[in-house]
């Protein structure tokens, strides 16, 4: 089955989200001018006001008669679901260059689950690294990392856990190929959301519920992925048959 690409306006309205990224526009700012979109994006008059019917479709700018089109919020990081790529990947492929906190970075015992999951021997302990992602002071994302400790050949206080892990397992020989993925949506305890620095509990989040595999099928990472509701979003095709 081919894959069917985007539409030109879709591909325009994309390209107006990494432009308000870029740009660092905020709610109650201007956007550039149809005939500066047209010149920069090289595209036709249509393209670019279907484009901003979709934007003002997801409530994202507003018309003003005469004086132009106006953001109202900010625009959210939506990918396909079966797209398996990390958080680092997703946030650059937006132009969001955040910045990512170790909140905790430990070698632990697992528990009985956690020894199922990552199918670990007995002796083998696990790397729990737990982080947060920034943008402009905006908590973005939250996320609980689980991984073998043989992983990572090297003292853990001697590693940059600030990059991307996918990147950072891939340098020590170990690829992940693919994931097995559960998404809920779910609110912040009071207690997560003081760890995160947020002012109070609640407001919606996606989880999503990783455990990633090499090629071979060996399980190499279990992952919690807390995303900001306002900021993400997830799509998917679905098929009858």
């Amino acid at each position: 089955m081919t894959r069917r690409q985007p539409t030109l306006a879709i591909q325009v309205r994309d390209r107006l989200h990494a432009l308000i990224v870029e740009q660092g526009l905020r709610p109650g700012d201007r956007l550039p001018s149809e005939n500066e979109l047209i010149t920069l994006f090289d595209v036709g008059r249509t393209s670019i006001r279907e484009a901003f019917k979709l934007l003002e479709q997801e409530g994202l700018i507003q018309s003003r008669h005469g004086d132009g089109r106006y953001l109202t919020a900010q625009p959210s990081l939506d990918r396909p679901l079966t797209r398996l790529e990390g958080v680092t990947e997703m946030l650059a492929s937006r132009g969001y260059t955040g910045v990512n906190t170790v909140l905790d970075i430990a070698a632990t015992e697992p528990d009985r689950n956690q020894r199922e999951l990552l199918q670990l021997p007995g002796s083998e302990a696990i790397v729990r690294l737990e982080r947060l992602r920034r943008y402009q002071d905006d908590a973005l994302l939250y996320s609980i990392d689980l991984f073998p400790r043989s992983l990572i050949g090297r003292p853990l206080d001697e590693v940059d856990w600030t990059g991307s892990l996918f990147q950072l397992l891939t340098e020590y020989g170990h690829n992940i190929a693919y994931a097995i993925t559960q998404v809920r949506a779910v609110t912040l305890s009071q207690t997560q959301a003081e760890r995160i620095g947020s002012l109070e509990a609640g407001g919606a989040w996606l989880l999503l519920i990783q455990t990633h595999h090499d090629s071979a099928g060996r399980p190499l990472l279990y992952s919690q992925d807390y995303h900001r509701g306002t900021d993400f979003s997830f799509h998917l095709v679905r098929h009858r048959d």
